[in-house]
């Protein structure tokens, strides 16, 4: 099993993080980790299906996920109907 880096651990700690504006996460992301709210988000979902990163913080992982089904399911649900 891989482990995770420092970089990795990062963007998963920011993907919780409270912030007052959505905004605000972005641009630290873009800040940190030189990446934009797109590519910030496609590395927090690839991360979160990624064992290393359950194995490090299950708590985080797992509120990551609910948080995608969440969003995703009115999405898939329009292409049900």
């Amino acid at each position: 099993m891989d482990t995770l880096t420092d970089r990795e651990k990062g963007i998963l700690k920011l993907a919780v993080t409270t912030y007052q504006y959505p905004a605000a996460r972005e641009r630290q992301a873009a800040e940190e980790f030189g990446l934009g709210g797109v590519h910030y988000w496609q590395e927090v979902n690839r991360l979160t299906d990624h064992p290393a990163a359950y194995a490090w913080d299950p708590q985080t992982v797992n509120l990551l996920f609910r948080r995608r089904i969440h969003r995703d399911r009115p999405r898939l649900a329009s292409r049900i109907l």
